[in-house]
This record gives C-alpha cells, sequence and structure tokens, in this order.
C-alpha cells in the first residue's frame, strides 16, 4: 500500500492532469512549476519540496499523462486519474485497482492550478484550505513559459549533475553536516581514504544520558557511491559497520546523495 509521503509525491501531481482531460478550453499541456505546498497545516520550504515531492520542483503534463521525477531514484513516474468536473468545486481522485485515498478538489486558470487533497482516512476537503489536523495536503502549480513537451521522455533522466570518480571525490573532500529532528553528524573525509565523524544529540535526555559518539575509519568512491566504513566507534554497535551514499548532485556548498536505506539525505559543507 501507498504510504502517506507516496500519496504526496504522486496523487498531488498526478491528479492535476485530470484538468487536461476535462478543460476542454484550455490545454495544460506543459511544464507546471510547484509553487506552494501545505500540509496539515505546514509549510512545506523549497527544498522540502525537491527532497520529498519532486526531485525538479516541477510537474510535466501532456494529454492525459502527468509526470514526475522521483527524488530518491530520479525515474519519472505517472499514475491514472479520474475527475468529475460536474461537481462544485471540481472533484479529483485517484484510480487504479487499489484506492489508497487522494479524494480531492481543484481549481484551475490558464497558468495557475490549485489542488487539496484528503489524507486516506479523512473525507473529501470542502474548502481549500490546509488547517493543522486536517489532513489535507494543499498544492499550488504555476505554469512554466516556453516549455514544451517532449513526446518521448527518457524513462530515467540523468542527475543534475554528472562527474566521473576522480573528480567527485576531490569535491568530497572536507567536512560534511547533516541533521535529522534527533541529532547532528558531522563526517570528515580526508584524501588519504580515512574518514571521522561526531554525532551530537539534540534531545536534552539524550545529551544527559548518552555522550557524543565518535567514529573513525575509512571511505572510498565506486561509480559515484561514497562507501564509509566504521573500525573504530564509541558507539560499539556502529563498529563495522559500511554505509553507502549515492551523490545525486553536489556544489561547493552542499550534497544530496541517496543512502543505503533508500532515503534522501542533504548535507552541507563545513568553511
Amino acid at each position: 500500500m501507498m504510504t502517506r509521503a507516496g500519496i504526496l509525491q504522486w496523487s498531488a501531481m498526478v491528479l492535476c492532469c485530470g484538468v487536461a482531460s476535462q478543460a476542454a478550453a484550455q490545454s495544460l499541456d506543459g511544464v507546471w512549476e510547484i509553487t506552494a505546498v501545505i500540509d496539515d497545516g505546514r509549510v512545506i520550504n523549497p527544498t522540502d519540496v525537491l527532497l520529498n515531492y519532486a526531485a525538479d520542483g516541477r510537474a510535466t503534463i501532456s494529454g492525459q499523462t502527468m509526470q514526475l521525477v522521483v527524488p530518491a531514484t530520479y525515474q519519472r513516474k505517472s499514475l491514472p486519474f479520474v475527475v468529475d468536473t460536474t461537481k462544485s468545486p471540481m472533484h479529483a481522485d485517484i484510480a487504479g485497482t487499489e484506492k489508497t485515498g487522494g479524494r480531492g478538489i481543484f481549481l484551475v486558470n490558464s497558468d495557475t492550478i490549485v489542488l487539496c487533497l484528503a489524507s486516506r482516512d479523512r473525507d473529501r476537503p470542502a474548502t481549500f484550505a490546509s488547517l493543522p489536523g486536517s489532513g489535507n495536503l494543499l498544492v499550488t502549480l504555476h505554469r512554466l513559459p516556453n516549455t514544451p513537451v517532449s513526446s518521448t521522455p527518457s524513462a530515467t533522466p540523468a542527475p543534475p549533475a554528472s562527474y566521473q570518480d576522480e573528480e567527485l571525490r576531490k569535491m568530497l573532500i572536507g567536512t560534511w553536516g547533516h541533521q535529522d529532528p534527533e541529532m547532528i553528524q558531522y563526517i570528515t573525509l580526508n584524501p588519504d581514504g580515512t574518514m571521522s565523524s561526531t554525532t551530537v544529540w539534540k534531545d536534552n535526555f539524550k545529551k544527559m544520558f548518552h555522550q557524543d559518539v565518535r567514529s573513525s575509519g575509512t571511505w572510498k568512491l565506486q561509480d559515484g557511491v561514497a562507501i564509509l566504513t566504521t573500525t573504530t566507534s564509541t558507539d560499539k554497535e556502529r563498529r563495522g559497520q559500511i554505509g553507502s551514499f549515492r551523490i545525486r548532485s553536489i556544489n561547493t556548498k552542499e550534497v544530496l546523495a541517496v543512502d543505503h536505506n533508500g532515503q534522501v539525505r542533504q548535507e552541507w559543507k563545513m568553511p
């Protein structure tokens, strides 16, 4: 069954496609930019849209097909849809053998689509709003000018940047920071193939009863994948662990990668 995150990634964009089959007075073929996302009352910042919704922040409509680039895999996906324009506001739903939710309402004009979706266990939204506790997802898309749609899009588009391993290795050398709700982690990749890391806990309870975790080991790059092996650590559970990160994009300030669990990670480079 598709997860809530999956519904957000796919249904929000796919359901917009239904407008194209019903709005005979205008064509929605083209490329649409995701300009705003509010999920259960929480405003999603542009970086999180790229990490969790669409890798390029866009949705492409061609006829009755919507295509979206998945952040973790950079593959194009499309789903069927159904709409009912006799309703006011107009209804939109995901179609298929399995109904996982995605009941919504939408508005459209020549260059803007506004879509409001309910979570899987909620009733269809009655208004275009996403308040805390509502479970609603509110998405706004804006048509990009002069962006023709290719009739034969690539099934697997390339990542934003492509580097040879040696060039990529040089760019990775340095100290990178990463954080999640529980901790902040710093990883230093040295030119000689050694690495070290420090994990600092955010939660006051963990700070009180758990020391910062310090680890060291080795790293290498193989076909665009950074492989890190921990040999020593203050946390015995981490000793001998091997982690990998497939680099998706990198510049002098940040790197976007997919880890061995399929999770998208954004790291920033320390000065």
